[in-house]
């Protein structure tokens, strides 16, 4: 097996995890560290909006998938060259939702060798979960919040004990796609988009935790603690002012600012319309960032699986070996 050579002798399997989201495919490469959280060995993100027009049509677009298979061929390339044995990965909304979406996942295992499947809304927010609990203090009531493309993931913790996960069809992406046809978005199409997560997030069965921290996971929430800026709070009042301010900048000056992709910042202000309307239904004392979890997660899991069998998952139905340990 491939791998590292650890201090006693030992080689260290080095595993990559990859999630491909609605907006991003994500890669980190890691081998198991101290007390079981991963040892990061990289961290790759490119931008693909896999999910663009998929509530539309109910199909993957072709040039989405071509764009997809190329970085993460590049990505397998660049995991093997670090020395991953494995290569696991877990789609989500978008591949989820697609009629397509069967018929590309087995287009990335035949030309990248990717053990991936489909992973449903309640094991991606359990893969949320673990990676969060390995990362981040949950002391306290806490909820959080994984922003996506095409869905949100929300946790209500309790000193570290998950009592509630569910994972809505709330997205960055499809609300950019629903509501905002301009550069910069007016004010009415943020309005619009506030107005759709206001009511996703209005389902009676969210639970109400008193005093309870947020913690927003992933890009939407990193970017937008980097417009509200060092020293300021990041709470609604401050979320209002990005909000302001996005609709006046066009998403090349976005991306600018925050070294990202335009085709990422045409996405933020319905992101953090998302994180506006998470404030106003949990009403936090305190909001903070967090980077994704999902492969970190992912990784715990199959490090977990290869240390039970002694060896990587014996070749054969790809989907399924992914999804086992993750239930």
């Amino acid at each position: 097996m491939r791998g590292t050579a650890g201090g006693d002798g030992r080689t260290v399997p080095v595993v990559a995890a990859v999630d491909i989201g609605s907006n991003s495919i994500k890669l980190t490469v890691g081998r198991p560290g101290a007390e079981g959280r991963p040892e990061e060995l990289r961290r790759s993100s490119r931008t693909v909006r896999l999910g663009r027009g998929v509530a539309e049509t109910g199909r993957l677009a072709q040039d989405r998938v071509e764009e997809a298979v190329a970085v993460l061929s590049a990505f397998a390339a660049e995991a093997r060259g670090l020395g991953a044995s494995r290569l696991v990965g877990v789609a989500t909304e978008a591949t989820r939702a697609a009629t397509n979406g069967p018929a590309f996942l087995d287009r990335v295992r035949r030309e990248t060798g990717l053990e991936i499947g489909s992973i449903t809304g309640d094991q991606e927010a359990n893969l949320v979960f673990r990676g969060l609990a390995a990362t981040a203090d949950l002391s306290g009531p806490v909820v959080a919040a994984d922003i996506g493309g095409g869905s949100t993931e929300v946790l209500v913790v309790e000193d570290g004990r998950l009592c509630f996960e569910r994972s809505l069809r709330l997205g960055s992406g499809t609300l950019t796609d629903r509501h905002v046809a301009t550069d910069p978005p007016t004010a009415t199409e943020i309005a619009a988009c506030l107005m759709d997560a206001t009511a996703v997030l209005a389902d009676p069965e969210l639970p109400q935790p008193a005093g309870a921290r947020l913690i927003v996971i992933g890009g939407t929430g990193r970017y937008l603690a980097q417009l509200v800026g060092s020293g300021r709070a990041f709470d609604r009042a401050s979320t209002n002012a990005v909000l302001d301010d996005l609709a006046r900048r066009p998403a090349a000056k976005v991306a600018s600012r925050l070294a990202i992709l335009p085709v990422r910042a045409q996405v933020l202000p319905a992101g953090v319309a998302i994180v506006r309307a998470l404030i106003d239904r949990f009403a936090p004392v305190r909001v903070e960032a967090a980077r994704s979890t999902v492969r970190v997660g992912l990784l715990m899991a199959t490090f977990e699986a290869m240390a039970a069998t002694g060896t990587a998952v014996p070749a054969g139905d790809r989907g399924r070996e992914v999804s086992a340990p993750l239930v």
